[in-house]
């Protein structure tokens, strides 16, 4: 009877205690375990973009969010382990682009300060021509004679002769002296450029001797390229990539970037910057080029 008959009796509370506290042992112990063995990779797939807000920041080419203070930039979650490309854009700058490696753990992108877009050439209305013109300065030995050039004909009485207003392109030099034989020789003039040839009679020849200078600004997507202009090779890693001090003329540009190469020839201006925007993404037309004030 007494093993049936009490609900509360001791026997039955001491029988059922040590069964209740086993049992839920049994649940509290794997339950830490889970949640220490969830926190670990969940660290994975976190990427802090930090940068100013206001960017849109884009990942393999899709929009994912609009950097913020309150997240320090933009924060993202689940990034798929692996490479991606991480490019942050803002209207009026040139875009960056980042390539990270997701693992394991929490991914950092500090984004450098933008860069302004150079200025957009200005349009020509239909039906107006810009103006095109060149400079000549010419020097001689002896110091007179008489220059021709371009259907003009000159008397050159100083030590230099300033030609303005001398249309582009291939042109036919000739200089004349009585007591020398005349001497020829073609040079080029380019559209902005001041050019200078010495006529030398007494030697029988005719050379270019300076043609200015001007520089070139080069914007290139993705950032990082290889670029050869002049005789030599640079490494752009920043988002513009400045060459001064270029001869004015026209030079053979290549780009290259993870074997892909593409070529183009600028014109160099004197007291000018050439602007190249070269897209290597673009195969129809990966330039653009545009021109400002040094």
């Amino acid at each position: 009877m007494r093993g049936t008959a009490r609900n509360g009796s001791k026997g039955d509370r001491v029988r059922g205690a040590p069964s209740a506290r086993r049992s839920a042992g049994r649940l509290r112990r794997p339950a830490g375990v889970l949640a220490l063995l969830l926190a670990i990779p969940a660290l994975a797939g976190d990427v802090q973009v930090l940068c100013p807000p206001g960017l849109r920041i884009v990942l393999d080419g899709t929009p994912v969010g609009t950097s913020s203070a309150r997240d320090d930039g933009l924060f993202l979650r689940d990034v798929p382990p692996g490479r991606h490309t991480i490019r942050v854009e803002a209207d009026g700058f040139v875009p960056q682009s980042y390539e990270v490696e997701v693992g394991e753990a929490p991914t950092e992108v500090r984004v450098a300060e933008l860069v302004p877009l150079p200025p957009e050439p200005v349009a020509t209305p239909r039906g107006e021509q810009p103006a095109r013109f060149t400079t000549l300065v010419v020097t001689s030995a002896p110091q007179n004679c008489t220059v021709e050039i371009a259907g003009r004909r000159e008397e050159k009485t100083a030590p230099t002769l300033r030609l303005d207003h001398l249309p582009p392109g291939r042109h036919r030099i000739t200089f004349t002296k009585e007591g020398y034989a005349s001497i020829s020789g073609e040079i080029v003039l380019h559209p902005g450029t001041e050019n200078a040839v010495r006529g030398d009679l007494i030697a029988g020849e005719v050379r270019a001797v300076h043609e200015g200078k001007g520089s070139l600004r080069l914007i290139s997507n993705p950032q990082t390229c290889t670029v050869r202009i002049a005789g030599r090779t640079r490494d752009k890693v920043r988002s513009v990539l400045n060459v001064t001090h270029l001869p004015a003329g026209e030079h053979r540009l290549v780009v290259a970037f993870k074997g892909k190469q593409l070529a183009t020839t600028v014109l160099i201006r004197n007291r000018q910057r050439t602007v190249v925007r070269v897209d290597l993404l673009n195969r129809e037309a990966p330039f653009a080029i545009s021109y400002e004030p040094e």
